[in-house]
């Protein structure tokens, strides 16, 4: 246990300090950081190489917050879509 001040009221004997301390959140278990699970993140080259490509296919620039797998999906709805109109202008 330390020797700050909030550690030396806590341990006063007079509780009325700890009351007011643990009321403020000094010593409670939500002041404890939690670890945020990572996500993947893709490399910068990846993400660019898949920008550079999306704005190359559809000619606009894509959402930032879009990760890979949505441009990817994205990409494949488009050429789809294409590959479908061509083969309805030749019928």
């Amino acid at each position: 246990m330390g020797n700050s001040y909030m550690d030396r009221a806590l341990r006063h004997p007079d509780r009325r300090y700890a009351q007011i301390l643990q009321g403020l959140g000094y010593r409670t278990r939500h002041l404890v950081a939690r670890a945020k699970p990572q996500e993947p993140v893709q490399p910068v080259s990846v993400m660019a190489e898949l920008r550079a490509e999306y704005f190359a296919l559809i000619g606009k620039r894509p959402f930032t917050g879009w990760d890979a797998e949505t441009l990817l999906r994205k990409m494949d709805e488009f050429r789809a879509a294409a590959s479908a109109s061509a083969s309805e202008g030749c019928e």
